[in-house]
């Protein structure tokens, strides 16, 4: 099945302007929004198409300031977050080894990295938490033991923000500053 053409500038364009965001307005997440971000989720990559990761959605300011508590990462507290999860039951069915498998952490990534475009997309800030005691947030959301928390993924509308970069500021990258080209050090095709 051929791949559907889409406009590549624009989705190019949701890459490029993506930001994260740490700042939101009280303004809360709606339901639509929030489905739609974990549809993204769950459409990302998965390694052997093996989908052992739950999204615990998290919208109650108590149970988010509770998060917060023991998420050094969580610089503010936004009105809803997305949780990811490794279900270990679910890896034991597929006969994951969790503690051997590096696979799982590209697939946290990828769902992560959709989820953050797809909220982009939607006009939303996101803001991807990876400081944080993994038991402490169990703790607060009342996990199974067969649940990792493995990432928090903060969600709401964006607050303005004045952005000014300090002269030291490093230059920008670009992808040809990060790429070679069939050895080390060739920069050019």
């Amino acid at each position: 099945m051929a791949a559907r053409q889409m406009d590549p500038d624009a989705f190019f364009q949701v890459l490029k302007t993506r930001r994260v965001c740490r700042s939101f307005t009280g303004e809360p997440v709606s339901d639509e929004h929030l489905t739609r971000i974990i549809e993204a989720a769950r459409w990302a990559s998965s390694a052997g198409n093996r989908h052992i990761h739950k999204f615990l959605v998290v919208r109650n300011p108590d149970t988010i300031r509770n998060i917060r508590s023991v998420a050094p990462g969580m610089l503010s507290e936004p009105p809803a977050a997305v949780v990811i999860l490794t279900d270990a039951e679910a890896a034991r069915r597929e006969s994951i080894q969790l503690e051997l498998d590096t696979a799982n952490h590209g697939d946290v990534g990828t769902a992560a990295m959709n989820m953050l475009n797809m909220a982009h997309a939607l006009g939303l800030g996101a803001c991807p938490v990876t400081s944080f005691s993994h038991s402490g947030v169990a703790v607060m959301l009342g996990l199974p033991p067969h649940l990792e928390p493995e990432w928090i993924i903060m969600l709401g509308h964006p607050a303005p923000v004045e952005r000014n970069l300090n002269a030291g500021a490093p230059k920008p990258l670009t992808a040809r500053d990060l790429t070679w080209w069939d050895a080390v050090g060739q920069h050019e095709p």
